[in-house]
């Protein structure tokens, strides 16, 4: 009598592997869209690079807030959305020296502005704007309310804490189609690490309510509740 045990294994193997699929898991596309990812940018108040101390003794701990926390979440959304189906996402390479000729033009121009100053002038240009220039069909766009490491100095352990806001714009329909909101705490994960989880939970939020509208037999419905 043959043993019903392989037979077993592989069925869950199966089922592990198309869990396994994620964010590419969806019916045949009808089109492909490009989406260019902008470096986040940061709340009000958490735009500063800070280390501090609290706590005496057993509690005692060091923070580390990152003010520069808008490039690493970009980053991570362009790797994960580049996996959707019929998304391609514009180089981010190619976004940074573009980034950099604007900033070169606007030191020429107003030589009296700031580094900091000119990122402003740069960060406050509408993502529609940026979305014709670059000549995709959606721009993401990103704000980082915190992005935050904890150790815990006593015991050595730590956790790193990330909160942002996703939206998606439409450069044809000049507006946010979709937005998203995430936060997520883990211990002994990096920020990177914990922006990685953000990034795959969003795209998959993304793809399933097909917001790039490239899917086969989808309407123009079916967006989740609070959707623009």
């Amino acid at each position: 009598m043959v043993s019903p045990r392989p037979f077993i294994a592989l069925a869950l193997f199966a089922v592990l592997l198309l869990g396994a699929v994620g964010c590419s898991k969806k019916p045949p596309v009808v089109r492909q869209v490009t989406v260019a990812v902008l470096n986040g940018t940061m709340a009000p108040g958490a735009g500063e690079t800070r280390k501090s101390i609290a706590g005496y003794w057993l509690s005692a701990r060091d923070r580390y807030d990152n003010g520069e926390a808008g490039v690493a979440a970009a980053e991570a959304l362009a790797r994960e959305f580049a996996k959707a189906p019929g998304v391609s996402v514009f180089s981010r390479t190619d976004l940074r020296a573009y980034m950099a000729q604007k900033e070169r033009l606007l030191a020429r121009a107003y030589p009296d502005l700031t580094p900091e100053q000119r990122l402003d002038v740069l960060e406050s240009q509408s993502p529609v704007d940026y979305g014709r220039s670059l000549n995709v069909d959606y721009v993401l766009a990103t704000e980082i309310a915190q992005s935050r490491t904890i150790h815990h100095m006593a015991f050595d352990w730590w956790s790193s804490r990330v909160e942002l806001e996703i939206s998606l714009w439409d450069v044809g329909k000049e507006r946010v189609v979709w937005a998203w909101e995430g936060e997520d705490t883990d211990m002994f994960r990096s920020q990177v690490g914990v922006m990685e989880d953000l990034a795959e939970k969003a795209c998959k939020e993304a793809v399933k309510y097909d917001v790039f509208r490239v899917l086969e037999g989808y309407g123009d419905t079916g967006l989740p509740p609070g959707s623009p």
